[in-house]
């Protein structure tokens, strides 16, 4: 369970992170089963220097597979989007490269729920070396939106936004050791710098339950653009885990595709 102290950091900020919820040994079987499932995603073959994505993912292995009802990430759930919240996806990512800046900024607009994405990291990551950077608080919708310039995920090398580079622009780097868990919204502008290849970020994705016909207009149409997220795994719809079951029959009910996995 978050601490209040937690709940209003992340509240105003849009991220938080927990340090050490994982031990070594739960780390090292988290990474194993993740190591395998993007060698079979490769079909055995070497790490490129390209991003690989994979998703669903968790679902994959036995053990990562029970992540989303184990309490220690269950309860962010409940604690930051609501008890009754819905699992949207869970993503693997081997990283390559850079990652612009990009994020919604929508978090209270009305139209659309709550969500947040609980981070696995397996290395120690530093602002210079990929850690996650955030620019805190903008997350919230604003109008005029002064941050609008940094959300279109813009690779552009001579992109220069405010006269600088992206890479130094002001930030909080979410600087982690294996164990730790960074917990953020997508609206919250984020980015990453001076990676090297095959550092993994792998991640699971709560929604707050849409409660008005806007914001359910909302989640269907993120469904009909999507080509993964919001199709719930076999595996989970039919899971002896009353929690799980729970956390997916929302997406049943609507009709929405199910994975095979």
């Amino acid at each position: 369970m978050l601490t209040p102290g937690q709940i209003a950091h992340f509240d105003t900020f849009g991220f938080v992170i927990l340090r050490q919820v994982f031990h070594p040994e739960e780390v090292s079987l988290i990474r194993r089963e993740a190591d395998e499932v993007f060698s079979e995603d490769r079909n055995g073959e070497s790490l490129t220097e390209t991003t690989q994505y994979v998703q669903p993912f968790f679902e994959r292995k036995p053990y990562m597979s029970t992540l989303v009802d184990d309490d220690r990430i269950y309860e962010i759930g409940v604690d930051l989007v609501g008890p009754d919240f819905i699992l949207v996806q869970t993503e693997g990512r081997s990283r390559a490269g850079d990652t612009p800046w990009h994020g919604g900024g929508g978090w209270g607009s009305g139209d659309h729920p709550r969500t947040i994405k609980i981070n696995f990291y397996f290395g120690e990551l530093t602002k210079e070396t990929g850690a996650l950077r955030f620019v805190p608080g903008s997350h919230k919708a604003s109008n005029p939106d002064l941050f609008e310039v940094l959300r279109e995920n813009n690779s552009d090398p001579d992109f220069r936004p405010f006269g600088m580079e992206s890479s130094e622009l002001p930030c909080y780097a979410a600087e982690t050791c294996p164990g730790d868990l960074v917990i953020f919204t997508e609206d919250t502008l984020h980015a990453s710098f001076g990676g090297s290849s095959g550092r993994q970020q792998n991640a699971i994705n709560f929604m707050e339950n849409p409660k008005t016909d806007d914001q359910i207009a909302h989640v269907k149409k993120l469904y009909k653009r999507w080509k993964y997220g919001l199709r719930p795994a076999l595996s989970y719809v039919n899971s002896d885990r009353p929690r799980i079951r729970r956390m997916v029959s929302r997406l049943v009910e609507w009709g929405f595709d199910t994975s095979s996995v």
